[in-house]
C-alpha cells in the first residue's frame, strides 16, 4: 500500500513544486539599481550625488522609490562617512558627503539597499573646469551715431517674468572719439511681445542704463532708439534671448531660492554649483500658486562666492526646461558644468536577476529528473514485489500437489528451493530506491529554498 502511495504521490508533489517553482522564483523579478549623476571634482570637499531608482524588467525600466539606499564612498583609499537617504516618488534622492580633506580620487562608489549592490565602480575626478567667458552681448544692430552693448544682467530671459537688461552706449567703430562723456543720451526702449519699464531713460557718465523687460512671448524684438542734447541720434534692433519653458528663479535671494515654472509639474531638480563643484543637489516640490504659476522654495543660503544654480525639470539636467542661474552678483568664473552619468548599475542588476532566476530554474530541472528516477525506481520495486507474490503463491500450489508428474512426491529440499527462489530480493535496487529517494528530498529543499531568495 505504501509502495502504491509512493508512486503516485512522488510526481504528484515533484510537478506541482516544480511548477511553483518556475512561475515563482524562476521567472525573473523586477531588479532594482540606480543610476548615479554628479559633477565630482578634484579639490573640493563635499560630494553631492544624484541617485535616480528604477527596476529593470525584459530591458524596460520603471521608477522605483526605494528606501534605506546607503552611498559608500572611497577616496584613494580613506573611507568617506556613507550616507543613507530615501529615494522620492519620481525615483530621485540626493545623496551629500563631506570629506575633511580636499578629494584626490579616484572615488570608489558603492550604492546598496541592504545586502543588494544596486550601483558600484570606479569614478575619476574632473579637473576644476575652465574660465568663463566674458558675457556675450545680445546679438543686435547698431546704426546712426552710437553703437549699443545690450546684456541680460542674469544671462537669460524666461516668459513671462522680470528681467533686467543693461544698456551701453558708446561710439561707433568709424567715428572719432570727440565725446567727453556719454551722461544724458537718453534711450527709448520699445517691443513687440513685451512690456517694458520704463520706456525713456538716461545714460550716466558712463553712458549705462538699465531698463526691466517682460517677454509675453518666445520671439521678442527688441528697438533701442538714443538721442543726445546735441541732435545725435542712434538705434539698435535685436531679438532677446528668451529661453521656452524655463523655470524662473527669483532674482530675491534672501528668503532662499525660490522656482517659479510656467508649465505644471510636480517638481524641479536642483543643482548648486562652484569652482569645486557640485556642492549642493535637490528636489524641490512645486504646487500651483494663486497666479497659474507653479512654485517652489529651497532653504539654503547661497555661497559666498561665485556660484549658479542649474534648474532643470528632468532629473538628467538635459530637458528644455534646463537653465543656470546665477547666485552672485560677480560673474561666475567658470562655466556652469552639467551632471554626469557616473554609474549605471541597470546592466548588473539585470544579469544578477537573470543568474538568480537561472538558479531557481536549475533546482526545478534537478528536482524532476530525481523525481523521474525515483519513479523508474519505484515502479521496478513494485514490479519485483508482485512477482514475489507470484512465485510465493506458485510454492503454496505446488506444496499442496506435492508430487510429480509420475505421482511421486517432491522432496521437501526442492519445496524449500523454490520457496527461496519466490522470495529472492534484489538488495541493490533497493539501495539505489533509498538513496534516489534521499536525493529527492534534498532535491525538494533545494526548490522550495528559491522561494527566500
Amino acid at each position: 500500500m505504501l509502495g502504491r502511495l509512493a508512486t503516485y504521490v512522488v510526481p504528484a508533489a515533484s510537478v506541482i513544486v516544480t511548477a511553483l517553482v518556475l512561475f515563482g522564483p524562476g521567472s525573473p523579478n523586477p531588479a532594482p539599481f540606480v543610476r548615479v549623476r554628479g559633477v565630482p571634482v578634484a579639490g573640493g570637499r563635499t560630494l553631492a550625488l544624484r541617485l535616480e531608482g528604477a527596476r529593470r524588467l525584459f530591458g524596460v525600466d520603471d521608477v522605483a522609490a526605494l528606501e534605506g539606499v546607503t552611498v559608500e564612498v572611497t577616496d584613494a583609499g580613506t573611507n568617506l562617512a556613507p550616507e543613507t537617504v530615501s529615494l522620492g516618488p519620481d525615483g530621485v534622492g540626493e545623496a551629500s558627503i563631506e570629506a575633511n580633506a580636499p578629494l584626490t580620487g579616484p572615488l570608489d562608489v558603492r550604492v546598496l539597499q541592504g545586502k543588494t549592490v544596486l550601483a558600484e565602480g570606479t569614478v575619476p575626478l574632473r579637473p576644476p573646469p575652465p574660465k568663463a567667458a566674458p558675457a556675450r552681448d545680445i546679438a543686435g544692430v547698431s546704426s546712426g551715431s552710437f553703437r549699443f552693448f545690450v546684456h541680460a544682467r542674469r544671462g537669460h530671459l524666461v516668459s513671462p517674468f522680470p528681467e533686467t537688461l543693461d544698456v551701453a552706449v558708446g561710439l561707433p567703430e568709424h567715428a572719432s572719439p570727440y565725446r567727453p562723456s556719454f551722461a544724458g543720451i537718453t534711450l527709448s526702449f520699445s517691443g513687440s511681445g513685451t512690456t517694458i519699464t520704463p520706456e525713456k531713460n538716461d545714460t550716466d557718465e558712463r553712458g549705462a542704463a538699465s531698463f526691466t523687460v517682460t517677454p509675453l512671448a518666445h520671439h521678442v524684438e527688441l528697438v533701442i532708439s538714443a538721442r543726445d542734447p546735441d541732435g545725435h541720434e542712434g538705434r539698435w534692433e535685436g531679438l532677446l534671448p528668451v529661453h521656452p519653458g524655463a523655470i524662473w528663479l527669483d532674482p530675491d535671494l534672501h528668503a532662499g531660492l525660490t522656482f517659479v515654472s510656467p508649465a505644471p509639474r510636480d517638481r524641479v531638480y536642483a543643482s548648486v554649483v562652484t569652482d569645486v563643484g557640485r556642492i549642493l543637489g535637490a528636489v524641490v516640490p512645486v504646487t500651483r500658486d494663486d497666479v497659474g504659476f507653479f512654485r517652489g522654495r529651497l532653504d539654503v543660503t547661497p555661497p559666498e562666492g561665485p556660484a549658479q544654480v542649474i534648474v532643470s525639470g528632468d532629473p538628467g539636467e538635459r530637458g528644455v526646461a534646463t537653465i543656470a542661474w546665477p547666485l552672485a552678483a560677480q560673474p561666475p568664473s567658470a562655466a556652469a558644468p552639467r551632471l554626469e552619468l557616473l554609474l549605471d548599475g541597470s546592466a548588473a542588476a539585470e544579469a544578477r536577476e537573470h543568474a538568480r532566476a537561472s538558479s531557481a530554474r536549475r533546482a526545478a530541472v534537478f528536482l524532476v529528473a530525481v523525481a523521474a528516477l525515483a519513479e523508474v525506481l519505484l515502479i521496478l520495486v513494485r514490479t519485483r514485489a508482485s512477482q514475489r507474490d507470484l512465485d510465493t503463491n506458485l510454492a503454496a500450489a505446488v506444496s499442496l500437489e506435492a508430487s510429480d508428474e509420475a505421482g511421486a512426491p517432491i522432496p521437501p529440499e526442492d519445496q524449500r528451493r523454490i520457496v527461496a527462489a519466490a522470495r529472492e530480493r534484489h538488495p541493490a535496487l533497493r539501495v539505489a530506491l533509498a538513496i534516489t529517494l534521499v536525493t529527492l528530498g534534498f532535491a525538494l529543499l533545494a526548490a522550495l529554498s528559491t522561494f527566500r531568495r
